[in-house]
């Protein structure tokens, strides 16, 4: 199992990306990077995207791989024009895209990258870095506030992430800054091994968490983050927020259990201080307990904080067995 480590590796954007010269020599001649462009009606931005793909001089082999959800504009048209795969997704939603593509992709790399222009291709080479030095196994990129474009995101949206990230770091102890980031760099093996089952735009927050319990390195590197032109932001931050935070505590659930039920077990017993002390008071001061209802309501919590405990020990037991089934069928075959 590898241990997981997870850094802010602060270098600065380089115009050659460097690889260390005893690891360059066992790089796979056959290496290949698949940049993997989800797309649904992005004909203001995905042809300078591609373009700017292209230009990239990056010392392995690049492909573009392009998944379409349904465009009705000319998003298809241009990347017919400029060259590139591009595939029909079957089934809605940018998280069975994303799988779409890395089953069909060929690649040892993949790398997600939104259509809408908002993400820097000029950053590709500090996100490789790390992969082809084998310093990571996921390379998410950070939208930091210093190199983000203002207005790029949204109040409500940056507020929503924060919360997301203090939730995985407080369950998982780790230092997470961007969780929803749509500009990642990893294996396809990785990939592979992850498990995921969200559809839509909860597939980032998802991909964090796993890499993460599974004990993979996973690596956050500064970047640029600009205002979207052109065309309307997918993302709904209400609907899309609820779902993305349901799918965090299903998962955190999963992972943790024992942290998770143990907070809702530490919140009962607080909440049922109050009348209990209450009961308690009137006990020794009055010598009987006139409250009724006080002792109800404190019995009622403690004994659910009780239950919501057994429950997390439980599901702890259950977790680990699991992961040990997982472990051993990963060392089997």
């Amino acid at each position: 199992m590898k241990t997981f480590k997870i850094e802010k590796y602060g270098i600065k954007i380089r115009k050659k990306l460097k690889v260390d010269s005893e690891k360059k020599d066992n790089l796979d001649e056959d290496l290949m990077v698949e940049i993997i462009i989800p797309t649904l009606n992005e004909e203001s931005s995905i042809g300078k995207l591609l373009r700017e793909i292209k230009s990239q001089k990056i010392p392995v082999k690049i492909s573009i791989l392009v998944i379409d959800g349904g465009s009705t504009d000319k998003t298809i048209d241009i990347c017919k024009k400029e060259n590139v795969k591009w595939i029909q997704q079957k089934s809605k939603g940018k998280g069975n895209a994303m799988r779409e593509a890395v089953e069909f992709s060929n690649a040892n790399v993949i790398v997600f990258i939104d259509g809408d222009g908002t993400y820097s291709i000029s950053d590709l080479e500090t996100m490789l870095e790390p992969l082809l030095n084998n310093k990571a196994d996921m390379v998410v990129g950070t939208r930091i506030k210093e190199k983000r474009e203002k207005g790029s995101i949204s109040v409500l949206n940056s507020i929503g992430n924060r919360l997301f990230n203090r939730a995985i770091n407080f369950a998982l102890k780790s230092n997470v800054t961007d969780s929803l980031s749509g500009y990642r760099a990893l294996t396809k093996q990785m990939f592979n091994d992850l498990i995921l089952f969200s559809h839509s735009f909860e597939i980032e927050v998802e991909m964090t968490v796993e890499a993460i319990a599974k004990g993979y390195r996973v690596i956050e590197v500064p970047i640029s983050y600009k205002k979207r032109t052109g065309t309307v932001t997918k993302l709904n931050p209400t609907s899309d927020g609820i779902k993305i935070g349901q799918t965090l505590l299903f998962i955190l659930m999963n992972v943790n259990p024992l942290k998770f039920f143990g907070v809702i077990c530490l919140g009962f017993i607080i909440v049922g201080l109050y009348p209990g002390i209450l009961v308690m008071y009137e006990k020794i001061v009055l010598g009987d307990v006139v409250s009724i209802p006080s002792v109800t309501l404190a019995a009622l919590l403690f004994v659910t904080g009780g239950i919501s405990l057994v429950v997390g020990l439980l599901s702890e037991l259950v977790v680990r067995s699991r992961r040990r089934i997982e472990y051993m069928i990963r060392k089997r075959y």
